[in-house]
């Protein structure tokens, strides 16, 4: 067809537009180190951009920078290198100061301030904005490989998307055309809109950075561990930013993104963080959002609203607007739960089991919720790691945890799971901290093992799932929304998995109190103020284990190790470094 290779031809123009012709002029040296001021660590992938410019590079994983730009600039008085990151206020460095060789250019903390504690009634729709066709009438490039004339490190590449005003985004899928790389890593950026281009930087509450390694096909990256909340924005711009990538021997260094000419969009690019934003009309990248919507019901006047908050679905399924409190001091340096440099794989019956290890001393586990990841204890895992060997571990069919099985999960499982972890670790004996699904799997290996359970802390676990155990419409939430999911069945592998953890939470556990009388280890039992469990049921549960004690965080819910991290992680540690 002549108008697709048209539309073709003219997106690969415009995004292969020549530089600046610097080898034909003099040109100064930029190189050093950007480091966090606070704590004097390096911030890995800041961007560097000249503003206005087609100049500029991404730092790499230790912050360190080096490339080349004309001389000349550095001759004007107010030409600037801005150097940014998620999580820190820019910082501009003048051109010339480079003509006395490298510089070490410091990023002040700037914490993202999300407000309090909102839970709102009414429904919960999971929905598609964008994209979700992989027909390649265009192919949206992005290849690149560094040098020091020139490199392509921080280019981006994007898409304009219409939201409803009030949702929170659950995963982010787009489409390759083709890669030749071994690896790519990129950044995702979310943008404000303004005369139909990318403007401000939606505040994210860390950076999200992720790799792609696949030849071809759809990419899912799962944003539901970093809480974001989108209000108020009719449209935002979703774009991707090239951080680095490994080259295939004898390959040719290639990489593209699906797209479609569609009418009424365009997809926006620039070369460098500080230059001009560009668009290809028509156009739209094979790119979507999956997100939670939530429609405010009519509140009828002269109405009394409830003395607590009404729950549509579990927290720990991460569909309550709980947002949270920003936690003292920079944001995490690490992305817990995608760490090469830490992460590591264990072969268990029927499964494979992803977890990080970081600090040393005495073991201590850590276990999420239902649909979460090690990526639920950002929070955690650095000041426990201070005082522990952590090993957080990503739940079988959860997280970077694979699962070849199809039959019905059980906690039974889970703590099957972990005894194989534990014995392929070699630990005889670890201290264990469970939020939610994670509590509910370490009361049952304290059960089935206490040799292997030295203390446990336990976040916000239950005995059985009826309404005497969960607040008012949790049940009723899960069921509507496993009803959603089965929608979807049989073709869709992510939606077989969700399916499989909802019906957990509906059929699991079936422990009575009784039973925790036979809990011999020293046991912590956690759960917020206006937790899904009801309060009556972890005083009862607390009780029925010799010895336990318990600790009710005052105006948290079920989400409080994020809600209040400072006061969890303290009560935790008081607990476990207890004698």
């Amino acid at each position: 067809m002549l108008l697709p290779t048209i539309f073709r031809l003219l997106l690969l123009g415009l995004l292969l537009l020549p530089g600046l012709g610097a080898s034909a002029q003099t040109l100064l040296l930029l190189e050093g180190q950007v480091l966090d001021e606070a704590h004097h660590a390096p911030v890995p992938f800041a961007t560097l951009g000249i503003p206005g410019q087609p100049l500029g590079t991404v730092a790499d994983a230790e912050g360190r920078f080096r490339f080349l730009v004309p001389a000349a600039l550095a001759d004007e008085a107010d030409r600037q290198l801005v150097v940014s990151c998620v999580g820190y206020a820019p910082a501009p460095v003048a051109l010339a100061a480079f003509r006395a060789g490298r510089q070490v250019v410091g990023l002040r903390p700037v914490p993202v301030a999300l407000g309090g504690v909102t839970v709102r009634p009414g429904r919960v729709r999971t929905k598609t904005f964008g994209r979700t066709g992989a027909t390649t009438f265009m192919t949206a490039r992005l290849y690149t490989e560094p040098d020091l004339v020139r490199d392509e490190l921080g280019r981006e590449q994007g898409t304009l998307l219409r939201l409803d005003p009030d949702c929170r985004l659950r995963a982010v899928r787009f489409h390759v055309a083709f890669n030749r790389f071994q690896w790519v890593r990129f950044r995702l950026n979310l943008y404000r809109v303004k005369d139909g281009r990318p403007d401000q930087l939606l505040p994210l509450p860390q950076d999200i950075t992720f790799e792609v390694r696949q030849p071809r096909g759809w990419v899912t990256v799962d944003l539901s561990p970093y809480n974001i909340q989108v209000q108020g924005q009719r449209e935002i711009v979703v774009a991707l930013q090239w951080l680095q990538s490994a080259a295939t021997a004898g390959s040719a260094k290639a990489f593209a993104l699906s797209a479609v000419p569609t009418p009424g969009h365009s997809i926006v690019f620039r070369d460098k963080s500080q230059d001009r934003w560009r668009d290809v009309r028509p156009g739209h990248l094979s790119l979507h959002l999956t997100a939670d919507s939530y429609a405010t019901p009519h509140q009828p006047k002269n109405t009394t609203p409830a003395s607590e908050p009404e729950y549509a679905l579990p927290d720990s399924l991460k569909y309550l607007q709980f947002v949270e409190q920003p936690a003292p001091g920079p944001p995490p340096s690490h992305h817990y739960g995608d760490s090469a440099a830490v992460g590591h794989y264990v072969a268990v019956r029927g499964a494979k089991l992803y977890y990080e290890e970081y600090g040393q001393g005495e073991p201590l586990l850590l276990l999420h919720g239902n649909g979460q990841s090690i990526a639920a204890f950002h929070r955690q895992i650095g000041p426990l790691a201070r005082h522990f060997r952590v090993i957080a571990v990503d739940t079988r069919a959860q997280g970077r945890s694979a699962d070849a099985t199809t039959g019905p999960l059980s906690y039974d499982l889970f703590a099957a799971d972990l005894r194989q972890l534990l014995a392929a670790l070699h630990l005889p004996r670890v201290r264990v901290l469970g939020w939610s699904d994670g509590g509910n799997t370490a009361l049952k290996l304290a059960l089935a093992d206490p040799a292997l359970v030295q203390r446990m802390a336990i976040m916000g676990a239950n005995l059985f799932p009826t309404e005497q155990a969960l607040a008012p419409g949790v049940l009723a939430g899960i069921r509507q929304h496993l009803h959603a999911v089965q929608t979807r069945l049989p073709a869709d592998s992510a939606a077989r998995t969700q399916a499989r953890l909802l019906r957990l939470l509906l059929e699991e556990p079936q422990l009575t109190f009784g039973a925790l009388a036979a809990i011999k280890v020293p046991t912590l039992v956690l759960a917020g103020q206006y937790d899904m469990v009801r309060e009556a049921h972890t005083r009862a549960l607390a009780q029925a284990i010799g010895g336990a004690r318990l600790t009710i965080f005052a105006g948290a819910s079920h989400n409080a190790p994020q809600e209040t991290p400072a006061l969890f992680n303290q009560t935790v540690l008081d607990f476990l470094l207890a004698p």
